[in-house]
């Protein structure tokens, strides 16, 4: 039996994630938009991959807790 508490929780993972995806996209979009292609290049070394690889990992441990929560039953 599933409690209010573990649909909440999903409730909010989901919206984590759809938060990062959006996160992702305003970062990808802040890089394209550099007046030249070197700052283009510069903002895409120094702030779009680090960044992607946090956003990236912090994607994959919600899913991953989303999963354990579920997979209790």
């Amino acid at each position: 039996m599933t409690t209010l508490p573990q649909f909440a929780l999903t409730f909010l993972g989901v919206l984590f994630c759809i938060g990062d995806v959006a996160a992702l996209g305003l970062l990808l979009t802040w890089q394209e938009r550099a007046p030249s292609p070197d700052l283009r290049w510069r903002r895409l070394v120094r702030g779009v991959l680090p960044g992607t690889a946090v956003l990236l990992g912090l994607l994959l441990l919600a899913f991953t807790q989303l999963m354990l929560l579920w997979s209790r039953q």
